[in-house]
């Protein structure tokens, strides 16, 4: 099945950027953030909660335009607040293990 652009979160992996404050885009707690995130583990995190995404490497952060760390659209079936939470939940406990 096609991902339908026009009902899709997008997320940034500066949204869960240990390195980052909140006023510079970091939507998770400190506590749960993780150093240098990418689309990659953030893909990772999707796969495991199974849900329908599509990386685009090219893509850049608007507050962060001269990094092109790219972005990940994922299909919307939950609150974009949750989704962003469980990705974080995910991606802090992979980084322990």
């Amino acid at each position: 099945m096609a991902l339908d652009e026009d009902n899709v979160w997008v997320l940034w992996p500066e949204y869960f950027d240990r390195s980052r404050p909140r006023s510079q885009g970091r939507k998770v707690k400190r506590s749960s953030a993780v150093k240098d995130p990418d689309v990659d583990r953030l893909s990772a995190a999707l796969k495991q909660l199974g849900l329908q995404h599509r990386i685009e490497r090219e893509k850049k952060y608007p507050a962060n335009w001269f990094s092109s760390g790219g972005r990940v659209l994922v299909e919307k079936t939950m609150s974009k607040s949750q989704l962003v939470q469980k990705v974080g939940e995910l991606l802090f406990g992979s980084q322990r293990s």
